[in-house]
């Protein structure tokens, strides 16, 4: 860059950023690797990503919550055991699973739904579609999952 153009660029630089934090304008820059670098006001930015969100609710599957990754079948089947009032060691009895092994299932069911209870997650799993109401039949019943009782 010469003297002329760095001193210009020096006296201009304040008065461009301050243009754009008030929303006036964007500036793009050229990197010397040919990558463009776009500047805008932190205003800009907020509705980019508003309308961003907007975007990705209006995507998302009805049956799913943000940032709820998917019960494995068997987190599911654990929820809807808690959501019919079984106890940790009944479900594990039930399944024929440890109870450490239910801890562990309901830990992440818990940790998904960024609740503190089991309780508030079967809430969540309501609200999020993956369990039915309360006194509705469960959801996508798997006819393998669980064990059959002698008749």
């Amino acid at each position: 860059m010469h003297d002329t153009d760095q001193a210009l660029a020096s006296a201009l630089w304040p008065h461009l950023l301050d243009a754009i934090a008030a929303g006036d304008r964007r500036m793009y820059l050229q990197a010397r690797s040919g990558e463009r670098v776009v500047m805008i006001s932190e205003s800009e930015l907020q509705q980019m990503e508003s309308e961003l969100r907007r975007l990705q609710q209006h995507m998302a599957p009805a049956h799913s919550s943000p940032g709820v990754n998917r019960l494995t079948a068997r987190e599911a089947e654990t929820l809807q055991l808690v959501a019919e009032g079984l106890s940790g060691a009944q479900i594990a009895e039930r399944l024929g699973r440890s109870a450490n092994t239910i801890a562990q299932h309901l830990a992440t069911i818990r940790r998904k739904y960024g609740v503190r209870s089991s309780t508030a997650a079967v809430e969540a799993a309501r609200r999020a579609g993956h369990l039915p109401a309360a006194g509705q039949p469960p959801i996508d019943e798997h006819p393998h999952s669980r064990e059959r009782e002698p008749e």
